[in-house]
């Protein structure tokens, strides 16, 4: 297990008052390299498994690795003992906002450029947005807006009740979209296996695949429980805002998924890159949120949930254009654009957000 203080930062519960003066500026970059590494490896070793299995499993195996590196990594940060209470919550908005508004505006402009139009099963968006916009109103608009509780939080019975119907819903979902449902989102055979990002590793056993994603995996969530204090202070240095920590764990875990998705679209496989990334935003609201919610229940620690106004108007245009835009079964240029401008909003917005202060010693 790896701890803070072998690189020289005090150990979790010591009292500091500046992190900038403890933490060699190199640090930072350098668990966050091997972190970015260890999470392309396990894409790569998810991508092989993928390959050997029937789909929708595939895709869900993908969805379930990238989850599993974002629970551990806000799990890590969360539990320094100077992370904000918004720490959950910033990652899971910047997730979306990445994926929904980033990835997605990205992936069709670039599909367009290759191929006008491409077409897709629009049962599948309606399955994955309907369910999205569902969980997001319930964990992280509803908490806004309740009385019993100040600000975002809510009571440990809301929490908990959140928790359970986020994970019911989700659970409910995988298995419809495993088994009477699957035909909404199946990708062919051949297509899927061109998406393998390399030959060897598509062709090495499946266990091996499976034994070294478990590897890469770990390693990750070993490499996470040093990254808080350290992101706090790298943020805390160059006066960034508080927000950075979601976007900063947010693009580790979304790198690979990103990567995939885009060469789908020129590939005009885009119903593989909808499986993807839409995938990929449900399991952040459905899988995140309990787990983020029963760890925080379980060692006493405060989650504020509830999204800013701005940020709630940001997530109901994502949303709403969304939903209008992959009703129709076909994706073109004036999509990703608009996506891609929403991304621009949503980045403007974030930095207008007041910066972290340091404070003297």
């Amino acid at each position: 297990m790896i701890h803070p203080e072998w690189f020289g930062i005090p150990p979790h519960g010591a009292v500091t008052t500046d992190h900038t003066n403890h933490t060699p500026f190199y640090i930072f970059p350098l668990v966050f390299v091997a972190i970015m590494w260890c999470a392309l490896r396990a894409a790569q070793h998810a991508e092989a498994v993928a390959v050997k299995l029937p789909d929708p499993f595939g895709s869900l195996v993908l969805t379930f690795s990238a989850v599993f590196i974002e629970v551990a990594l806000v799990i890590g940060v969360m539990m320094t003992g100077d992370a904000a209470d918004t720490v959950a919550r910033d990652t899971m908005f910047a997730t979306l906002m990445v994926i929904m508004n980033g990835l997605v505006g990205l992936a069709l402009i670039a599909g367009a450029l290759r191929k006008r139009e491409q077409a897709f099963n629009s049962q599948s968006s309606s399955s994955y947005l309907g369910v999205t916009a569902a969980i997001c109103t319930i964990g992280l608009v509803l908490p806004r807006f309740t009385t019993s509780e100040p600000g975002g939080y809510m009571t440990d019975q809301m929490d908990l009740f959140v928790a359970g119907v986020s994970l019911i819903v989700y659970c409910a979902f995988i298995f419809l979209q495993s088994s009477s449902h699957r035909d909404f989102f199946v990708v062919a055979r051949q297509e899927a296996q061109i998406h393998a990002q390399h030959g060897d590793l598509a062709n090495q056993p499946l266990w091996k695949s499976i034994c070294l994603l478990l590897v890469a995996l770990i390693s990750v969530v070993l490499l996470s429980e040093s990254l808080g204090d350290l992101l706090v202070g790298f943020l805390e240095r160059n006066s960034l805002p508080p927000a950075l920590q979601g976007v900063v764990i947010a693009f580790l875990v979304l790198l690979p998924e990103g990567i995939t998705a885009v060469r789908s679209a020129l590939s005009s496989n885009v119903q593989r890159t909808i499986n993807i990334l839409h995938g990929s935003a449900l399991s952040t609201i459905g899988l995140t949120i309990p787990a983020v919610l029963f760890v925080a229940m379980l060692f006493g620690r405060n989650v504020e949930l509830g999204l800013e106004p701005p940020e709630i108007c940001l997530l109901a245009a994502t949303l709403v254009l969304s939903i209008l835009h992959f009703g129709s079964g076909k994706t073109n240029m004036m999509q990703g654009i608009v996506h891609a401008m929403l991304f621009v909003v949503w980045i403007a917005v974030l930095m207008e957000t007041e910066p972290f202060l340091s404070v003297g010693p």
